[in-house]
C-alpha cells in the first residue's frame, strides 16, 4: 500500500513510526521545511521525502500522489491540509484524510467530502489509525468524542471465541460490537486480515449500543471494515 503524508511534525512522525514497522507500506512524506526534511531523512531511512509545499500541484505530482492508496494531510496549517487534501481528492484518490484544528474550518472540510477529518479534540489524532500501542491506543481513542468505546479482550478470558470466524465475533456479545484489530504474537493485524480467532489472540473492538453515526462509519470504513 502506498501512503503519502503531508506534514513532518509530531502527527506526521507518529504516522511514520507506525508505518515503518510494517513493510507492506510504501511511505512518501511531503514537508516544506528543509531542516525538518534533513532530520527526518536521518531518522526514517526507508521513507521517500519530498521537499515542497503539499498545496502545490507540482509537489503532489512529484510525490506521485495519483498512484497513492491513501493521502493524509497533517501539517500545522488547517488551510494547507484542506487545500492539499482537496487537491489529492481531485487527482482521483479514494481515501483522503485531513487534520483540522480550528472549528471554523471543520464545516468547510466536511463539504470537501474527505474520508475522515481529524478534529480539535484529537490532539494526537493521527494515532487513531497508526500508533497501535495496546492500552495506550485504546485510551486515546476513547477520548476522541467519537461516541464509541474501544475495548481489549483476551481470547482466554472468553474461551467461546477460540477458533471461531472473525465474522462471528459480534454474535458472542450482547451489545453491537465491531472487531478492529487482532493482536497476535506481538503483531497488530487488521480484523479483515484474520479469518479465524486463535487461543492466544487479543482483540481490540469497538463497542456501540446503537448504530454508529456518520463519523464512526467513516472511521470504520477507513480501517477496512
Amino acid at each position: 500500500m502506498k501512503i503519502v503524508i503531508a506534514g513532518g511534525d509530531r502527527s506526521g512522525q507518529n504516522l511514520m513510526d507506525f508505518f515503518q514497522q510494517h513493510k507492506r507500506f510504501d511511505i512518501t512524506l511531503i514537508e516544506s521545511d528543509s531542516e525538518t526534511c534533513e532530520w527526518i531523512s536521518e531518522r526514517y531511512s526507508d521513507i521517500n521525502i519530498i521537499w515542497g509545499d503539499a498545496t502545490f500541484p507540482n509537489t503532489l505530482q512529484e510525490a506521485n500522489v495519483k498512484k497513492a492508496d491513501v493521502f493524509i494531510a497533517v501539517t500545522s496549517s488547517d488551510q494547507s491540509n484542506i487545500l492539499a487534501a482537496n487537491a489529492a481528492k481531485k487527482m482521483g484518490l479514494d481515501k483522503v484524510i485531513a487534520k483540522v484544528t480550528n472549528p471554523e474550518y471543520y464545516e468547510l472540510a466536511e463539504l470537501m467530502d474527505f474520508d475522515y477529518i481529524l478534529e480539535p479534540a484529537e490532539a494526537l489524532s493521527a494515532e487513531i489509525i497508526t500508533r497501535l500501542q495496546g492500552v495506550d491506543f485504546v485510551k486515546l481513542v476513547e477520548n476522541l468524542h467519537l461516541d464509541i468505546e474501544f475495548n481489549v479482550i483476551e481470547v482466554e478470558e472468553k474461551p467461546v471465541l477460540n477458533g471461531i470466524d472473525i465474522a462471528e465475533f459480534d454474535e458472542h456479545f450482547e451489545n453491537l460490537v465491531y472487531p478492529i484489530f487482532v493482536i497476535r504474537g506481538g503483531e497488530y493485524l487488521m480484523a479483515v486480515e484474520v479469518e479465524k480467532i486463535e487461543e492466544d489472540d487479543e482483540i481490540i473492538y469497538l463497542n456501540k449500543t446503537e448504530a454508529p453515526h456518520r463519523k464512526t462509519r467513516k472511521l470504520i470504513k477507513f480501517l477496512g471494515e
